[in-house]
């Protein structure tokens, strides 16, 4: 049985990683920070809470005993990074040198799969992305996510095998609030108990691509597996929605219609007013393709919402 060490494994996307791993008959080793709930990872029998950014607290991963490495811990949000710019790079950079610099200690090969962002692309680029379309990155997130590819370039040089993932868009249940899905869905939710009389949105016209955060944990998976080492791989739909699609898609679901008020103050104008890339780099390599759609995905993230109290 292979064995995988899933870093941020307590959080939105690692705990749907642990499920897939383990359904697929991938044993899971899982570490994470003390800020996220390590109880929202029942499925995960090895968990450790580590400082990763403690080289020392690093080393006690015994990498001798696993097969690869799925990095996803590290500060995610972009929005952020504008007022924390050392801290995103420091951070996402730090975590991810340190994990390979424990593992080059023990004399340890295991294979990394590193999650970098869809959001590198230059926009002024023709679309759809591929993984050889242009970057320019447009905030200090993006810019850590570049030096995060980078290192993974150099430790390849180093003799491990790398593989550089590019996801765009997630959406799913358990997503925290701050994204379009969990803030529209969880404003519907508070309007069908009363709590609210109106839905406020910001900018919908931006169009995104968006995919299913199961799919995209299908896809790292595959590509611990079939992943060439070296290689970049886009994680997309291969088309984009607007927020206005988003929202009617939310409503038609809920089944309700509540007023909709445009609030200033959650408003900003994109500079990037479509974006979204293509998958078939891997759907060649490894089979992999998105398989759920955006009204399955919208009714599992109502249901996860109205679940909560």
């Amino acid at each position: 049985m292979k064995k995988v060490l899933v870093t941020g494994a307590n959080g939105f996307v690692g705990n749907h990683l642990v499920k897939e791993l383990t359904e697929n008959g991938i044993e899971t080793v899982g570490i994470g920070g003390r800020s996220v709930n390590i109880n929202k990872s029942p499925l995960i029998p090895d968990f450790k809470v580590l400082e990763l950014l403690d080289p020392e607290a690093v080393k006690k991963i015994d990498f001798n005993d696993i097969d690869g490495v799925i990095h996803l811990a590290g500060l995610a949000a972009p929005a952020p990074s504008f007022d924390k710019p050392l801290e995103y790079i420091n951070t996402n950079m730090g975590i991810e040198a340190n994990l390979f610099e424990a593992a080059l200690a023990q004399n340890a090969k295991p294979k990394f799969v590193i999650v970098s962002s869809g959001s590198l692309y230059d926009p002024k680029a023709p679309m759809p992305f591929t993984e050889s379309s242009p970057v320019c990155p447009n905030s200090p997130y993006a810019v850590s996510k570049i030096g995060q590819e980078q290192l993974a370039q150099y430790y390849g040089i180093r003799g491990f095998e790398c593989v550089i993932v590019r996801p765009f868009n997630h959406i799913g249940p358990g997503q925290n609030l701050g994204f379009i899905v969990p803030d529209l869905t969880k404003q519907v939710v508070d309007f069908e108990r009363g709590i609210i009389k109106e839905v406020t949105v910001g900018n919908l016209d931006a169009k995104r691509d968006y995919t299913d955060v199961r799919d995209i944990v299908k896809a790292y998976r595959l590509l611990f597996e079939k992943g060439k080492s070296g290689e970049t791989y886009n994680i997309c739909s291969g088309s984009a929605l607007s927020g206005h699609e988003i929202l009617s898609n939310i409503l038609k679901v809920a089944g309700c219609e509540p007023p909709i008020v445009k609030d200033e103050a959650k408003t900003r104008p994109s500079d990037r007013p479509v974006l979204y890339g293509s998958h078939q780099k891997i759907t060649d390599d490894t089979g992999w393709k998105p398989e759920i759609d955006i009204e399955k995905t919208i009714q599992d993230v109502i249901a996860d919402w109205r679940s909560r109290s």
